[in-house]
């Protein structure tokens, strides 16, 4: 009996030991760093298909590491983006940024291939802090086998120059309609000055036939649109600007509208920081001439405006979501009580590691519509939306909830059918 006592007591600190090193070995296999990807623009399944090696999550809550990536519109008319490498748990403090640019001529397999390349780089500083970067191979080349002495120059200085063209042709036995526009901008963007060119021009012709009262209704919309801005950056925070405008749009009852701003504008947070939080405040004053199609319901078929325009814009792009809340007052000096007040804002926030609250909302209250027409409208100009109606406000958002469950690994890539 003792001896049986013995050898049960011997198998069960036998089967401990070996359960233990099994863990152990269990924990070293799978005892990966976890990375969560957050990024709008990433092909993730071409980053899962490249490196099959690491373990992403699709729970944050269970990351290692944390990749949030952002981006901003370059003056080339490409992207930068920003990857945030923000090390969790074990990786706390170790964080990273990176700086991917694309140009505006690159596809979207040169982009992604750009972004994985960066990721790559991005995760070998928490590799290497494990045994795991014994397995793995690193190779370091120059793509064009270039050297420190080679020089870029740029013909074109900086500028980036767009033309665009389109139109559209619907025919039925009843009715028709055919639309233009064209479009083209210039732009020239250093750390200095930000200096922009932009024109758009659009007509839309339509035509109803009623067959029982022998008539052809035409609805006739133009839009001529053109812009320029000469913005200088002061310092950190600070930034000045002045501001041309030119429209004519007949759905506004706007023949001519030519007009000339100067602002100013303070971020709280350094530029530098743009990628990630924003807090900035504008204020702009100008002067706009305005001929007008038909006499407005202020008797009037040109004017001279001055006005005022306050702005307070603040975006933040984080690991838990991402907040952008925009204020926009604007008022006419000859009369404050003409003008107007916006409210923008866009939430995505993370509520919980499987759900996430996703809203737009944009509020406008509305008292300076100087251009309304004199008279009343007519019923073909009301069901065909020739002419910008009378209101005092104007409201218009989505909102949603989305609740993910299931494995939190996500590894595995299948794009069959």
């Amino acid at each position: 009996m003792k001896h049986l006592i013995n050898f049960f007591y011997l198998a069960f600190l036998f089967s401990i030991i070996f359960t233990e090193g099994n863990c152990q070995e269990a924990e070293q296999k799978t005892g990966m760093i976890n990375f969560f990807i957050d990024c709008e623009d990433c092909d993730f399944t071409f980053v899962r298909q490249e490196l099959t090696f690491v373990s992403f999550v699709r729970d944050p809550q269970l990351a290692d590491v944390h990749i949030l990536v952002t981006h901003s519109h370059t003056g080339g008319g490409g992207h930068k983006y920003f990857l945030n490498f923000i090390g969790l748990k074990d990786f706390k403090d170790f964080n990273y940024e990176y700086i991917v640019t694309t140009k505006q001529s690159d596809t979207d397999d040169d982009v992604r291939k750009a972004l994985l390349k960066m990721i790559k780089i991005g995760i070998l500083p928490y590799y290497s802090k494990t045994n795991f970067i014994d397995h793995l191979n690193i190779d370091l080349e120059e793509s064009e086998n270039r050297n420190a002495d080679n020089l870029t120059i740029d013909r074109w200085k900086k500028w980036v120059f767009r033309i665009e063209s389109g139109g559209n042709l619907h025919k039925e036995e009843s009715q028709n309609s055919y639309s233009l526009n064209f479009g083209t901008s210039a732009e020239k963007i250093t750390e200095a000055w930000k200096t922009g060119y932009e024109g758009n021009y659009e007509f839309n012709r339509e035509k109803f036939y009623d067959e029982d009262e022998d008539t052809t209704i035409t609805n006739r919309q133009d839009s001529k649109e053109f812009s320029g801005e000469f913005i200088k950056s002061l310092n950190e925070k600070w930034s000045a600007g002045v501001f041309s405008t030119y429209t004519s749009r007949t759905y506004t009852n706007i023949e001519h509208n030519s007009g000339l701003a100067a602002g100013i504008e303070y971020n709280i947070f350094p530029w530098k920081e743009c990628n990630s939080r924003v807090f900035a405040i504008r204020y702009l004053a100008g002067i706009n001439y305005v001929d007008y199609y038909d006499r407005t319901i202020y008797d009037k078929l040109y004017e001279t405006l001055f006005s005022e325009q306050l702005e307070i814009n603040l975006e933040l792009i984080q690991p838990w979501g991402e907040i952008s809340v925009g204020l926009d007052g604007r008022n006419y000096f000859h009369d404050f009580s003409k003008n107007r007040l916006t409210l923008e804002s866009d939430f995505s926030i993370r509520i919980t590691k499987n759900l996430s609250f996703n809203c737009e909302l944009t509020t406008q209250i509305v008292h300076d519509q100087l251009y309304l027409p004199m008279g009343q409208v007519s019923r073909d100009d009301l069901l065909l939306e020739r002419r910008k109606l009378a209101t005092t406000y104007e409201v218009g958002g989505s909102i949603g909830l989305r609740f993910t469950f299931g494995s939190f690994y996500n590894n595995v890539v299948n794009e069959r059918f």
